[in-house]
């Protein structure tokens, strides 16, 4: 055999699959060797929230008055002054009863009263000189004393046919018209204070047996984005209701600016408790994803190389950051966007912050 002939076959041979072998790495278009994709990501670094934890409850914002007037006299309604929306000042006469019947009743007990005090103060003088007895004193006081009080008690009765606002606010309805007669006690029109609100939440019975460890409370409105709304803690019911709650109201302050939100919109209460866990840290919610029914992060080494990461997640806050109790430190770097698409131990280039043209389109 020729060896000679044999080697340069098998050289040849061997060129031919190197030649394959290259051709098979190229790309179809243009020649050119396909890149393997390196996926974009955005990242973010575990903050640290020390021994702290912040829970978010629906709130609704309310009047710090809001009352039932009503008549404390029967009768029908003679006028009623003011209307619903409008600003009245305390004393101010909201409504009124027809007052005939009072004012006839006053005049009847004001002679009878008149009668009786004079007839009373000259048994009194006579019983100061000695000429009355005992008996007929007694009679006299006791008299005029009862007399006295029925006067008063019909005074007041004609004086309570005009209803007057206890306090500055606004008429919030009116529930009876003029001409309508109304008992005693009857609700006839809903008065709200004009004065800063509060804000009523309630609080499950986890966290009221620690509210005492609450260490700032604030609130949000959807209508005044980016403001915040710092609350003071006025009372809390020490009877959970029948949902095993517990109500709470908060003195609402006004944001940096002086804006004050109106009454009977819905907010978001949080309030941050103090806590005796350490390590917690927080990070953005949408870096958190399910894998093999575990809650998972992917963090990011020196080199750019990720790895899954299983953490147990407590709460997520109204402004999208979830808090970290385990698995994760404060300064590590996760990926907050583009979690679904990689895998462990790839490469990724992280993006330099937000951007307007959406690289990758990961947002």
């Amino acid at each position: 055999m020729n060896y000679r002939i044999f080697g340069t076959i098998a050289v040849s041979v061997a060129a031919v699959l190197a030649a394959v072998s290259l051709t098979g790495c190229k790309s179809k278009d243009n020649g050119q060797h396909k890149e393997v994709a390196v996926p974009n990501v955005r990242t973010a670094a575990a903050q640290s929230i020390g021994s702290t934890r912040t829970v978010t409850y629906p709130g609704r914002i309310q009047p710090a008055k809001d009352v039932n007037l009503s008549f404390r006299v029967a009768g029908p309604v003679a006028a009623v002054h003011f209307r619903e929306g409008q600003h009245v000042r305390q004393g101010d006469t909201l409504a009124e009863i027809e007052e005939r019947d009072y004012a006839i009743q006053l005049a009847a007990t004001t002679a009878q009263y008149e009668q009786v005090k004079a007839e009373a103060g000259r048994v009194i003088e006579l019983s100061d000189r000695g000429s009355a007895t005992q008996n007929d004193y007694d009679k006299a006081r006791y008299g005029l004393e009862q007399i006295t009080a029925l006067y008063h008690a019909h005074q007041n009765a004609l004086n309570d046919t005009k209803m007057t606002a206890p306090f500055d606010g606004y008429v919030q309805q009116v529930h009876f018209e003029a001409g309508e007669t109304v008992g005693a006690g009857m609700p006839v029109i809903t008065l709200i204070s004009d004065g800063a609100p509060i804000v009523k939440v309630d609080i499950p019975v986890d966290d009221f047996v620690n509210i005492d460890k609450a260490v700032r409370s604030w609130c949000t409105v959807d209508v005044y984005p980016g403001k915040t709304f710092e609350l003071r803690l006025i009372d809390i019911t020490k009877k959970a209701n029948l949902n095993q709650l517990f109500t709470a109201r908060y003195a609402l302050l006004p944001a940096s600016d002086g804006t004050l939100p109106h009454s009977g919109i819905s907010t978001g209460v949080c309030i941050e408790y103090r806590t005796d866990e350490e390590g917690t840290v927080s990070i953005p919610a949408t870096a958190l994803f399910e894998d093999r029914g575990e809650t998972c992060v992917w963090t990011v080494g020196p080199d750019n190389t990720i790895r899954r990461r299983a953490v147990n997640a407590d709460d997520i806050d109204r402004d999208g950051n979830a808090r970290i109790i385990s698995g994760l430190k404060a300064g590590e770097t996760v990926v907050t966007a583009g979690v679904n698409s990689l895998k462990d131990g790839a490469r990724v280039k992280v993006l330099p912050g937000k951007s307007a043209t959406n690289p990758g389109n990961l947002l």
